[in-house]
Protein backbone atom coordinates (compact mmCIF):
# COMPACT_ATOMS: atom_id res chain seq x y z
CA UNK A 1 0.00 0.00 0.00
CA UNK A 2 0.97 3.32 -0.35
CA UNK A 3 0.20 7.13 0.63
CA UNK A 4 0.20 9.57 -2.32
CA UNK A 5 0.25 13.48 -1.95
CA UNK A 6 -3.36 14.65 -1.67
CA UNK A 7 -4.72 11.32 -1.09
CA UNK A 8 -7.20 11.82 1.53
CA UNK A 9 -7.48 9.07 4.61
CA UNK A 10 -9.40 9.24 7.98
CA UNK A 11 -8.13 9.35 11.41
CA UNK A 12 -10.19 7.02 13.26
CA UNK A 13 -9.81 6.12 17.17
CA UNK A 14 -9.57 2.43 17.74
CA UNK A 15 -13.60 1.96 18.24
CA UNK A 16 -13.88 3.47 14.70
CA UNK A 17 -15.11 7.19 15.95
CA UNK A 18 -14.07 9.91 13.31
CA UNK A 19 -11.35 12.40 14.71
CA UNK A 20 -11.07 14.13 10.93
CA UNK A 21 -9.88 13.55 8.05
CA UNK A 22 -6.14 14.43 6.61
CA UNK A 23 -5.53 15.23 3.21
CA UNK A 24 -1.87 14.07 2.76
CA UNK A 25 0.55 17.17 1.79
CA UNK A 26 3.87 15.64 1.40
CA UNK A 27 5.46 12.64 2.95
CA UNK A 28 9.19 12.35 4.28
CA UNK A 29 10.09 8.92 5.10
CA UNK A 30 7.24 7.51 7.35
CA UNK A 31 6.19 10.99 8.46
CA UNK A 32 3.03 12.15 6.95
CA UNK A 33 1.99 15.67 6.86
CA UNK A 34 -1.24 17.38 6.03
CA UNK A 35 -4.32 19.15 6.17
CA UNK A 36 -6.60 18.25 9.52
CA UNK A 37 -10.37 18.64 8.76
CA UNK A 38 -12.32 18.01 12.18
CA UNK A 39 -14.82 15.38 12.04
CA UNK A 40 -17.65 14.34 14.48
CA UNK A 41 -15.36 13.05 17.28
CA UNK A 42 -12.20 15.74 17.61
CA UNK A 43 -14.53 17.74 20.35
CA UNK A 44 -13.64 14.66 22.84
CA UNK A 45 -10.07 15.45 22.14
CA UNK A 46 -9.19 18.56 21.00
CA UNK A 47 -8.30 20.08 24.14
CA UNK A 48 -4.82 17.12 24.42
CA UNK A 49 -4.15 18.73 20.72
CA UNK A 50 -4.27 22.25 22.11
CA UNK A 51 -2.71 21.74 25.67
CA UNK A 52 0.10 19.81 23.66
CA UNK A 53 0.58 22.64 21.05
CA UNK A 54 0.56 25.43 23.96
CA UNK A 55 3.10 22.80 26.07
CA UNK A 56 5.50 22.86 23.15
CA UNK A 57 5.46 26.93 22.38
CA UNK A 58 6.41 27.55 26.13
CA UNK A 59 8.81 24.32 25.68
CA UNK A 60 7.81 23.10 28.82
CA UNK A 61 8.66 19.24 27.80
CA UNK A 62 8.03 17.52 30.79
CA UNK A 63 4.61 18.19 29.69
CA UNK A 64 5.11 17.90 26.30
CA UNK A 65 6.04 14.26 27.61
CA UNK A 66 3.39 13.69 29.72
CA UNK A 67 0.61 15.11 26.85
CA UNK A 68 2.46 12.92 24.02
CA UNK A 69 1.83 9.62 25.72
CA UNK A 70 -2.12 10.75 26.39
CA UNK A 71 -2.39 11.24 23.10
CA UNK A 72 -0.39 8.03 22.06
CA UNK A 73 -2.89 6.03 24.20
CA UNK A 74 -6.11 7.13 22.03
CA UNK A 75 -4.49 3.96 19.79
CA UNK A 76 -5.19 6.88 16.80
CA UNK A 77 -4.88 5.35 13.36
CA UNK A 78 -5.24 6.42 9.12
CA UNK A 79 -8.17 4.60 7.74
CA UNK A 80 -8.14 4.23 3.95
CA UNK A 81 -11.22 4.05 2.21
CA UNK A 82 -9.97 3.03 -0.93
CA UNK A 83 -8.58 -0.22 -0.26
CA UNK A 84 -10.57 -0.18 3.36
CA UNK A 85 -7.51 -0.75 5.45
CA UNK A 86 -6.33 0.83 8.66
CA UNK A 87 -2.70 1.55 9.38
CA UNK A 88 -0.98 1.78 12.72
CA UNK A 89 0.06 5.52 13.58
CA UNK A 90 2.16 7.05 16.09
CA UNK A 91 3.25 10.54 17.14
CA UNK A 92 -0.06 12.38 15.92
CA UNK A 93 -0.04 16.10 15.64
CA UNK A 94 -2.82 18.03 15.28
CA UNK A 95 -2.46 21.91 15.54
CA UNK A 96 -4.45 24.86 15.58
CA UNK A 97 -3.58 26.38 12.11
CA UNK A 98 -5.06 23.24 10.72
CA UNK A 99 -1.43 21.18 10.06
CA UNK A 100 -1.24 17.77 11.06
CA UNK A 101 1.47 15.42 11.25
CA UNK A 102 2.18 11.80 11.90
CA UNK A 103 4.03 8.81 11.92
CA UNK A 104 2.87 5.74 10.28
CA UNK A 105 3.65 2.00 10.96
CA UNK A 106 4.33 -0.71 8.53
CA UNK A 107 1.49 -3.14 10.23
CA UNK A 108 -2.00 -3.08 8.44
CA UNK A 109 -5.01 -3.92 10.17
CA UNK A 110 -7.75 -5.68 8.21
CA UNK A 111 -10.83 -4.03 7.85
CA UNK A 112 -12.64 -6.98 8.36
CA UNK A 113 -12.09 -8.27 11.54
CA UNK A 114 -9.52 -5.76 12.90
CA UNK A 115 -6.47 -8.58 13.29
CA UNK A 116 -3.18 -7.88 12.46
CA UNK A 117 -2.53 -9.27 8.97
CA UNK A 118 0.65 -9.65 6.82
CA UNK A 119 0.86 -7.32 4.30
CA UNK A 120 3.55 -4.93 2.21
CA UNK A 121 4.93 -2.37 4.01
CA UNK A 122 3.07 0.37 4.22
CA UNK A 123 5.20 3.17 1.78
CA UNK A 124 4.46 6.80 1.32
CA UNK A 125 5.16 8.40 -2.06
CA UNK A 126 8.87 9.56 -0.35
CA UNK A 127 10.05 6.09 0.02
CA UNK A 128 8.62 4.54 -3.56
CA UNK A 129 10.39 7.35 -5.52
CA UNK A 130 13.87 6.82 -3.16
CA UNK A 131 13.29 2.76 -4.04
CA UNK A 132 12.80 3.37 -8.06
CA UNK A 133 15.74 6.08 -8.18
CA UNK A 134 18.27 3.62 -6.64
CA UNK A 135 17.78 0.61 -8.97
CA UNK A 136 17.59 3.07 -11.87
Amino acid sequence: MQLQSTQIVHLVDPIGHEIGQIEIERTEGSLIFGRFVPGPAFSGVQHLFQAFEEAVDVQALSVVEELDAAIAALGLRLYTPSDSQYIETHDVQIWSDGGVTCRVDNTTVSAKNGSLENRPPVQTEDESSSLTNRSN
